[in-house]
This record gives C-alpha cells, sequence and structure tokens, in this order.
C-alpha cells in the first residue's frame, strides 16, 4: 500500500531531526535525508516535502536543494521519541 504524505513527511522530519541531532539553524541536503527516510521517488519527495512545509516542520532553502527543521519540527519529533534517544 502507498504510504501518505502525512508518513512520507514523518519520515523525512524523523531523519532530518537524526542527521541534525535535534540541534536548530542546522541545514541538509535535501536529496540526502530523502534516500536516508528512503524516499526515492521524486513525486513522493514532493509530497513529503509539502506536508511537512504545510505543517511548518521544515524551511526549505529556495536557492539550493537544502532543508532545515523549524522548533515546530524539531518539538514534534522529540516529543515522539522515548527518553535517552
Amino acid at each position: 500500500m502507498p504510504d501518505t504524505d502525512l508518513e512520507l513527511a514523518a519520515r523525512f522530519v524523523a531523519v532530518l531531526y537524526t542527521v541534525t541531532n535535534g540541534r536548530p539553524g542546522q541545514f541538509r541536503r535535501i536529496d540526502d535525508c530523502a534516500a536516508r527516510a528512503g524516499i526515492t521517488r521524486a513525486a513522493d519527495l514532493k509530497r513529503a516535502l509539502a506536508t511537512a512545509d504545510a505543517a511548518g516542520l521544515l524551511v526549505v532553502r529556495v536557492s539550493e536543494p537544502m532543508v532545515m527543521l523549524t522548533t515546530k519540527g524539531r518539538e514534534a519529533v522529540h516529543q515522539r521519541r522515548p527518553a535517552g534517544r
């Protein structure tokens, strides 16, 4: 069954949180995060980014393919992680 927009966005945001160690102001390459999240289709990546952006969870750098979590994005992931992670 295909992933929903929300599932794709959640996977992408969780990976972005992991690769930035939850630190603010850390931009990462979109393609690297997508690969780590297992998002291989361009259409799925577009859905993931659009959903996460609409929810206010990340900021996409227009001038280059980079993305960073917002405070809301970091808090959303942090709330769902078990203590000690």
